[in-house]
């Protein structure tokens, strides 16, 4: 080879190596050991605005990172060059044929995944969404979760995207006191083991859906503020067998899931807050769906988890915890609750309901605590 020819070869090999690392930096596998604010971008609307405006949105309101059900490609392409890190899902009804055949896994692979790679920031793909508890796909999980990491394997993008699944928080059989967290009997062993066991060995994320205003509407005992992050100072909760004091609902609910992960000898996973958020409207007599509370909740919760420095957790002090909130916007073709239909921070029209104070965080120190004695028991 002439000199020449190799002087061209080396600048092409530098301006591609540069290229990538626009996107792409080397060695990057865009990991959730950090904490973020992100959103999910569910679908399930008449007439919600199309994918590349969807992307606008999001833009403006300065959320830097999203979790979708499915794996459009239309979806995917949308965001391209946008800056925005996506996790990406398997819908649940493709499991049974994903487990048993690992060619399954391929093709959505080189559907959805290759063709975005080197323009597209994808952090993770789950698995079904909250088919732990589902009798009939179950066992159908971790074969799948396996095959997809294969997949991405056999690809050279195992270490980039990270393969989990998402669980609801009623895996939990116990969550107060939170040190005494444990999985349901019926799963723990059989299923959550074994998947725990992978997304530690592959040092992926324990993703969970958790939402305090569930929690809030399922038990007398939890005061509203508590569970909105205003509660005021004289009003907490002490772990009575770590004495570890809790001041919002939200963090019990994560050192519940981060006990019951150690319970099985998992100590270390990275947990994922993959949905939470609460709804603005309801029942007429549901007083807490509101769209004050909607935004207080939400607010309150960056500022939480986006302290400077970190607070982390009770259980996980300066433990840093990743959380999506849900939704992008109301999604009128959900079924359900009246809820279901008023999760988003957008109306369907694109309009949005309030700010989430994004632009406005800062630093925030821990507040001590006065002195005083619980006001409630819990759950």
């Amino acid at each position: 080879m002439r000199e020449s020819d190799q002087a061209l070869g080396r600048y092409v090999l530098l301006r591609l190596i540069l290229l990538l690392c626009v996107f792409f930096p080397i060695g990057s596998s865009f990991s959730f050991g950090g904490r973020g604010i992100g959103i999910n971008y569910g679908r399930l609307g008449k007439n919600l605005p199309p994918p590349d405006i969807a992307v606008k949105l999001i833009t403006s309101s300065r959320i830097k990172h999203v979790k979708t059900f499915d794996m459009d490609p239309v979806v995917i392409q949308a965001f391209t060059k946008s800056n925005i890190t996506l996790s990406l899902c398997i819908p649940d009804e493709e499991l049974p044929a994903l487990a048993s055949d690992p060619t399954r896994a391929d093709l959505i692979v080189q559907r959805s995944i290759l063709p975005f790679i080197h323009t597209t920031k994808i952090s993770s793909i789950s698995v079904g969404n909250e088919v732990s508890m589902m009798p009939d796909l179950a066992p159908h999980l971790l074969p799948s979760i396996k095959n997809v990491y294969y997949s991405l394997k056999k690809f050279k993008i195992h270490k980039r995207i990270k393969v989990s699944t998402t669980h609801s928080v009623a895996v939990l059989a116990i969550r107060s006191p939170p040190s005494h967290g444990i999985f349901q009997e019926s799963i723990a062993g059989p299923i959550m083991k074994p998947v725990l066991r992978f997304l530690n060995k592959t040092q992926s994320p324990f993703m969970v859906n958790l939402y305090p205003y569930l929690t809030y509407k399922e038990t007398s005992e939890v005061p509203l503020d508590f569970a909105l992050f205003t509660a005021k100072p004289n009003l907490y909760y002490t772990d009575p067998n770590t004495s570890l004091v809790y001041t919002n609902l939200f963090d019990i609910l994560v050192d519940a899931l981060n006990a019951a992960a150690a319970s099985l000898g998992f100590n270390n996973l990275t947990l994922v807050v993959t949905e939470t958020g609460w709804p603005t409207n309801g029942h007429e007599n549901d007083y807490a769906a509101s769209l004050q509370n909607a935004k207080l909740f939400n607010q309150r919760l960056i500022k939480h988890v986006m302290r400077v420095p970190v607070v982390g957790t009770p259980m996980r002090p300066g433990v840093p915890v990743m959380v999506y909130l849900f939704a992008l916007f109301d999604e009128d073709l959900k079924v359900g609750e009246p809820t279901e239909n008023h999760w988003g921070l957008f109306y369907a029209n694109g309009s949005k309901k309030y700010e989430l104070g994004l632009q406005k965080h800062g630093v925030l120190s821990r507040t001590k605590l006065a002195n005083g004695e619980n006001k409630f028991s819990l759950l």
